[in-house]
């Protein structure tokens, strides 16, 4: 392309200092190198562009496919922990439930120490990919306006919210551990059962568990929305 530049720009000159044409000829002549130069400048730039355009959208593409691979992941490690979850917070109900009923006084030690039963669990969500590619810059190239917003929300709010959720439904199970670890011994966990602490704790975990299911489904399905309008994106 310099090469051209520069051939056009000598034709000029040439024509400007040529004394065997007059003035018109001498300008509609550089006119039309000038405007070839132009042209040719015009193309050089929108053909670099489209190449570039290309190659970006090669590489958003492959991303895409690649965040539906993590989407994935987290979808069954987030189905995986929910299950858990349903388990602790059916146990945990179940104590909750039998001592406002005083059902806990015929109760057993053995009976309450195993539906005592704690899991403290955290989702490790696969961001990696998206966060090499935020910091790249390059979250503006995803296209599609609705794949992109869905895309920041979810590791942006979503995936933080779950986070901030599981922390905080774990956190009363540990006050119901350290409650049990430290039972005075000469009590017996019935009588941990009728504290007002334990009752409080269990009423406290059941709610923050219910709360960290919504958080799970919510999750599922937003990561099922974006891979759907990953389909349409990249679909041949």
């Amino acid at each position: 392309m310099q090469e051209e530049v520069a051939k056009h720009t000598e034709k000029i000159y040439k024509t400007i200092k040529n004394k065997e044409h007059g003035l018109g000829e001498k300008l509609r002549e550089v006119a039309i190198e000038i405007g070839i130069i132009v042209f040719a400048v015009t193309l050089s730039i929108w053909l670099h562009g489209w190449s570039d355009h290309r190659q970006e959208q090669k590489e958003t593409r492959e991303f895409l496919l690649g965040l539906k691979n993590d989407l994935a992941k987290d979808i069954r490690e987030v189905n995986e922990n929910k299950a858990i979850f349903l388990q602790v917070d059916a146990n945990f109900q179940f104590l909750r439930d039998i001592n406002n009923d005083h059902r806990i006084d015929t109760a057993s030690d053995h009976l309450i120490t195993h539906y005592l039963d704690f899991s403290l669990v955290v989702t490790h969500a696969n961001t990696g990919r998206y966060e090499g590619f935020k910091s790249g810059g390059k979250i503006g190239t995803i296209e599609n306006d609705r794949l992109k917003q869905a895309i920041l929300e979810y590791y942006q709010q979503t995936i933080p919210g779950l986070t901030d959720a599981e922390g905080l439904a774990n956190s009363f199970q540990e006050k119901l551990l350290d409650l049990e670890v430290n039972k005075d011994d000469k009590g017996t966990f019935r009588d941990l059962g009728r504290s007002f602490k334990m009752r409080a704790l269990l009423e406290f975990a059941t709610h923050n568990i219910g709360g960290v299911i919504q958080y799970y489904d919510s999750t599922e399905t937003q990561a099922a929305r974006i891979t759907s309008l990953i389909d349409n994106q990249t679909k041949d």
